[in-house]
């Protein structure tokens, strides 16, 4: 079972003069809400013992703040970067395009060769991987959080069950990859992280996080299925109207509703589209062809998957010992822990296996 939950271990405001320790609040579902942007000079610092690659962001107040500022340690210094900003527009109508800003629920992601010689350091009393964020230019609506959560870069096994899978502690010493190690602890993440990638796509499912960028659909009033299995949350969905997409409220007494077991959206109302649209029977082209458009997340949690998650970890393991064994060179450093079975036998055997439990997880799709 992996060691996370998908909560960030430390979230810390900064006022100008004086830290605040919200953790608790920032991982409850239902908590106090707070603020973290009153003033241009306040900050919010989002951490974690593990390297993470994406925030999620549950709104309570929406803000109106300026161009933020995302910055990192790289050890001597903070380091100013551009996140991916996941709201960024792909759709030439839609008149969005800009940052994530605080101002609905969503995403943010930090793609990790934009954070060079990330370090950890400590912030309030608390050594962690920190992401710094600051609205430097204009509040003019403080946001307040409900929730922060975090995913990480090893999210389906640690590189401590690496290295004990690998058996390592007689050979290395210690009980897990280090800086100092070859490879190193972050070399490990790495390939844990490219591990989970092959997951995901091997069995069409994922047990992380997983952030989908504006989807479109055909509109049904019937309904209609996500591409994605085990959707979790809708961040926004959006309608042509003609004119503009236009936005719609989640929830049955207001536009759609999930059902999340069956991966489903459904229509609450009626939308009265232009009577051009109406003058058809049947729709295929034209400007309202595939008219609805959705930004979600997906991804079932594995702490929460009895059946699924020693399977998945089992697998990410060996994935990720396989790179190791066959990738770099340990001066025999590995073959000493190893050599009771030969390399190549070793490496057969952890792929038969991952491709036998993987087979078991894998989703039938129908077209």
């Amino acid at each position: 079972m992996p060691n996370t939950d998908f909560t960030f271990e430390s979230v810390q405001t900064f006022n100008g003069s004086t830290y605040g320790d919200m953790t608790l609040e920032a991982q409850k579902p239902g908590g106090t809400a707070f603020g973290a942007f009153v003033e241009t000079s306040h900050l919010l610092y989002l951490g974690h013992s593990s390297k993470f690659d994406m925030a999620i962001f549950d709104i309570d107040t929406a803000g109106s703040l300026g161009t933020l500022k995302y910055e990192y340690y790289n050890g001597s210094a903070w380091i100013e970067f551009n996140p991916l900003s996941a709201y960024g527009s792909i759709d030439p109508d839609d008149s969005e395009g800009n940052q994530y800003a605080f101002d609905k629920d969503g995403v943010e992601i930090f793609p990790q060769n934009r954070l060079g010689s990330w370090a950890a350091t400590t912030i309030n009393s608390v050594s962690k991987y920190w992401i710094r964020i600051s609205s430097p230019t204009s509040v003019s609506q403080n946001p307040t959080f409900k929730q922060i959560k975090m995913r990480p870069l090893a999210a389906y096994c640690t590189t401590q069950d690496v290295f004990e899978l690998m058996q390592q502690g007689s050979v290395l010493g210690g009980t897990d990859f280090t800086a100092s190690t070859t490879p190193t602890k972050e070399q490990v993440e790495q390939m844990i992280n490219r591990s989970e990638s092959y997951i995901d796509f091997k069995t069409r499912k994922s047990w992380r996080p997983t952030y989908n960028s504006e989807e479109i659909h055909q509109f049904n009033p019937y309904g209609f299925g996500l591409d994605r299995p085990d959707p979790t949350k809708i961040l926004s969905l959006k309608v042509w109207d003609g004119s503009s997409w236009e936005l719609k409220s989640p929830g049955r007494s207001n536009d759609y509703f999930l059902v999340p077991d069956t991966g489903m959206i459904h229509f609450s109302r009626d939308f009265r589209l232009p009577a051009r649209f109406y003058g058809r029977s049947t729709f295929a082209g034209g400007e309202f062809a595939n008219r609805v458009k959705i930004t979600y997340l997906s991804g079932k949690d594995i702490n929460f998957d009895s059946r699924a998650s020693g399977i998945i970890t089992s697998s990410c393991m060996k994935l990720a010992a396989i790179e190791i064994t066959k990738n770099a060179d340990f001066g025999g450093g590995f073959t000493s822990g190893l050599d009771r079975v030969s390399l190549s036998e070793r490496i057969d055997t952890w792929t038969q296996e991952i491709n036998d439990q993987l087979e078991t997880l894998s989703a039938w799709v129908t077209f």
